[in-house]
Formats: C-alpha cells, sequence, structure tokens
C-alpha cells in the first residue's frame, strides 16, 4: 500500500524540533541507517527499497530500519514515496534527493553548538606569522603566562604589534601602513612580496577550537584584505587537527558567511555572499545572528590590551584627578590609574589590602595607600603615604618608577581584565629589587586572563616560571624563535 510522505512548511517541522522531539536512542539509530540510505539512492535511484534491502546495507534489524524509516522519513523529507499497512510499519521507501544533503543527528548538533555562543574562558592557544616586519615563519604556542625574551631587533615588540592590530581591525578599517599607532614602522617583512599571513587556534572553555586565518597585501601605504576564514577544528585520536567546518571564508573582499540552520524540515547549510570593502575585515561585519561563535570571537579579539608603557611624565593624565567609573579597565597609557584604585579600594577590600602588601614588599617605606576626591564633581586622585614623610603625597608627586609599578600592579591585581593582556617591557624604570614583587603579580595575573610578556630583563626571567620563556632570536633578518625554547614557546618553522 502506497503511503503519502507528510511533508510539513519549514515553520512546522525543524531540525532543532527533530533533535528535541526523539529520544537519544532513536536519533542514534537514525545515524546509524542514514549511511546506508545515502548508499541505497547511489545504487539506483526510483526504486522502492525494502526495510529488509536497507537492513542488509546498514546492518541494522529489518524491524529497526523499519520503525526509523517510520519516524524520520517525512519529518526529513527522504522519501519521494513509503510503503506499507496504514498504521503499520514501513515496508519500503522510494528515496528522495534530499537524503544525500542530510547529515547525521550528531553532526548537526556538533555544529550548532560550534556555531553558538563561546563559552569563557577563551584562550589563544597558538598563532603563525607570515611576512610581518621581521617576522617570517614564526609559530607560537601560548599558555596563560608566554614570555618572550631576545636580543633587541628579535621580534618580540613586533609579536605583540601584530596582534593589537589584528584587534584594531575587528572594529575598524585597516589604518594607512597598518600601523594603528601611526609610528611609520614597515608593515611588511623588508625584501619580501608584500603580504601577511596571520593564523590564530583559540579554544572555549568547553574545549572547543576554532581556527582564524588572515592574509593583507600590498601597497603598505593602503593594505587590503585578500583572505580571512573562520572555522571550528577537531582533533582526531591520533593527535592530528583538522578543519571541521568553515563558518567564514573571503577571499579579495567576496566570500560566503555559512550558518546551520535550526528552522528547516531537514538540516540544511546556509551560505550567504557577501562583498566587502578591500580595507574591511568580514569578521567585523554584519555577522549572520546565528553565528554567535564568530561573534564571541570578534569581541574576544577586540578586548586584547596591548601596554608598550605607562605615560608617566611630568604633566602625564595619570597624575592628574579622573572621572570615577564603575569597573574600569586600566587605559593603556594609564590615564585612569586613580579611577582603576578607587574602584579597587571601594569594591573589592580584599584586593585593596592585596595591593597594599604588594607595594609594601616593593618599597619597605610605604604606609598606606587612599583614593579621595578632587577636582571637579566626581573626580578622585589617588594619595600615598610613606614612613618619615609628613603629611600626603598624591600621584602627581610620586617618582616614576613608583607611578610604573603602581600602574603594573592595578592591572594585575583589577577583577576587570582584558581576555588577553600584552606587556612590552615592564621592567623599565623600576628597581631591581623590585623585580620578584613584578613576578609574583604576573604569575597571579595569568590565573584571571591571558598574559603575553615580552623583556630583556634576566632578573625578571630568574622569577618566572622556565617553561613560559621562550627566547628569539635575529637570522638573516628574521626574527625566529630559537630551538629548544621551552614549552609554551614558540618555534621556528622549518621547511
Amino acid at each position: 500500500m502506497y503511503l503519502p510522505p507528510l511533508v510539513g512548511s519549514p515553520s512546522e517541522a525543524s531540525a532543532g524540533e527533530a533533535v528535541a522531539g526523539h529520544p537519544e536512542e532513536e536519533l542514534a539509530r537514525f545515524d546509524r541507517l542514514l549511511p546506508a540510505l545515502k548508499e541505497a539512492y547511489r545504487r539506483q535511484r526510483g526504486k522502492a527499497w525494502t526495510a529488509g534491502e536497507l537492513g542488509e546495507l546498514s546492518g541494522l534489524p529489518e524491524a529497526e530500519v523499519a520503525r526509523t524509516l517510520e519516524r524520520f522519513a517525512s519529518e526529513l523529507e527522504l522519501a519521494e514515496a513509503l510503503f506499507g499497512e496504514e498504521g503499520g510499519l514501513v515496508d519500503a521507501i522510494q528515496l528522495s534527493p534530499a537524503v544525500l544533503e542530510t547529515e547525521p543527528f550528531e553532526t548537526v548538533r556538533a555544529r550548532l553548538a560550534a556555531q553558538g555562543p563561546l563559552e569563557a574562558p577563551l584562550h589563544l592557544t597558538h598563532l603563525r606569522v607570515d611576512g610581518y616586519r621581521v617576522l617570517e615563519g614564526l609559530e607560537a604556542r601560548l599558555g596563560a603566562l608566554s614570555v618572550l625574551t631576545g636580543e633587541p631587533g628579535s621580534g618580540k615588540s613586533s609579536l605583540l604589534d601584530c596582534l593589537a592590530l589584528l584587534s584594531f581591525a575587528v572594529e575598524h578599517p585597516l589604518p594607512p601602513g597598518g600601523d594603528p599607532r601611526g609610528t611609520g614602522q614597515r608593515l611588511f617583512h623588508a625584501g619580501a612580496p608584500e603580504r601577511l599571513h596571520l593564523s590564530l587556534r583559540v579554544t572555549s572553555g568547553s574545549g572547543r577550537a576554532f581556527r582564524y586565518t588572515l592574509g593583507l597585501g600590498g601597497p603598505p601605504s593602503a593594505p587590503r584584505v585578500t583572505a580571512e576564514r573562520f572555522a571550528w577544528v577537531e582533533t582526531d585520536a591520533e593527535g592530528r587537527e583538522s578543519e571541521s567546518f568553515s563558518f567564514l571564508s573571503f577571499e579579495n573582499g567576496r566570500g560566503t558567511v555559512r550558518t546551520v540552520s535550526q528552522a528547516t524540515p531537514r538540516p540544511r547549510v546556509l551560505a550567504a555572499s557577501h562583498t566587502l570593502p578591500a580595507d574591511r575585515l568580514a569578521l567585523r561585519g554584519e555577522l549572520d545572528p546565528a553565528l554567535r561563535s564568530a561573534a564571541g570571537f570578534r569581541a574576544f579579539v577586540s578586548g586584547w590590551r596591548f601596554y608598550p608603557g605607562f605615560d608617566v611624565s611630568r604633566g602625564a593624565a595619570l597624575r592628574r584627578p579622573v572621572l570615577s567609573e564603575p569597573e574600569p579597565l586600566l587605559a593603556v597609557d594609564g590615564a585612569n590609574l586613580s579611577a582603576v584604585l578607587f574602584h579597587l579600594m571601594v569594591e573589592w577590600p580584599e584586593r585593596w589590602r592585596e595591593l597594599e602588601a604588594t607595594l609594601r614588599a616593593a618599597q619597605p617605606s610605604f604606609h598606606s595607600l587612599s583614593v579621595k576626591p578632587r577636582g571637579g564633581p566626581g573626580t578622585v586622585l589617588g594619595v600615598w603615604r610613606e614612613a618619615g614623610t609628613e603629611g600626603e603625597l598624591t600621584l602627581a608627586d610620586l617618582s616614576d618608577g613608583t607611578l610604573r609599578l603602581l600602574c603594573l600592579a592595578a592591572l594585575c591585581l583589577s577583577p576587570r581584565k582584558a581576555p588577553l593582556v600584552g606587556l612590552d617591557g615592564p621592567e623599565l624604570g623600576l628597581h631591581p629589587r623590585v623585580l620578584p614583587v613584578l613576578a609574583r603579580l604576573l604569575r597571579r595575573a595569568s590565573t584571571e586572563t591571558q598574559l603575553l610578556v615580552a623583556t630583556q630583563s634576566p632578573a625578571l626571567l630568574a622569577e618566572l616560571p622556565p617553561e613560559a620563556v621562550g627566547r628569539m632570536k635575529r637570522v638573516d633578518g628574521r626574527g625566529v624563535w630559537e630551538p629548544g625554547a621551552g614549552p609554551g614557546g614558540v618555534d621556528e618553522t622549518r621547511s
């Protein structure tokens, strides 16, 4: 007897509903049967395949095949026709072309999860840089604390600047010269084609891994995006990593955004074509609302902060009263230091006591620190007291080194931190006796965020975990990683 398949409209049946509406064993049974359905359709299109024949192809009992077809064939639009007794199980099925596009529920659910929100914390675990300033063929494996050391000009600062460029570009057009700070430094590797390739691997709190790749081309005065890709990656039992599903794929401004549909009768991949300006990243664009993993990655990257050095000059903003802020993040130049200190003092008394203990360990003459109203309405300024000195000192009165230490301590102890913090030469301007204290601050901060630190100080390196340290050097004009660097460091790419 012929049973017409019941084909619902997209609003009446969905892949998400199909998953939610069936017990796990039914979904698993369908996933086991699906390869046999595809094979049967390829062998002989238009044939009415019996449950017994499909059982032989799949290795499943005939009754189990019949029950599975009865549950899913109509719902997922797999049948041109179904045969069987009215009200009974399916005896045979004439398969539709849709069977070839259908994916296992396990795969669909994994992709739906992969395009969903990224669970915190996110970590940058691996990066590769080709063609940025002195960096050519550089691969880095990064941990919670990664310390870059090496001779001047080996590429430590360039590595931080490369990541800072990406962080800038996910929210703004590519800057002229490829340098957000406008220092005039070269963008591309000297003596090589004008091209830059950057690859990042990021893991989420649930262990899911994603890879983002970006290619830039010349001219240096007006760099353009030549390639961009964001994909979910998986690792097999032998440790080999491969791309499982690509969400963004662009070349020279043209590409697609792919999502897994939750609102069709059959699980489908939807691809939308886009054209972008040459100086704009696809990651910066308005993405499909369903693609929350890419939006989460964009927020992660745009939230990075890089501190090349705090402005502690005589007229610097951090020496003057500033407006208090709710949950402030320390500015790159330290300008809102008093606001960060005020938030710590008022909202986080335990961390405030930890801050004072840190300052006391670094400077035995230190007595106490507070933040008081100064200047106009809502403005505050840090106030310092030390033994042997009558009265109070404000931040305007402190030495450059003391202010640098105070900025670093506030940055490391603040409850609100950027998801990745880059510090270039944090030891500069500090007394050698302070470096063990600085090392403790860095280790403390790395338990709450990811730190990437560039330093040339042997004294500071001696206080940090050896496995977190990697050494860079200059070879034939290239900044490379010295073979034998500790784990969690960077490796020279081998051709």
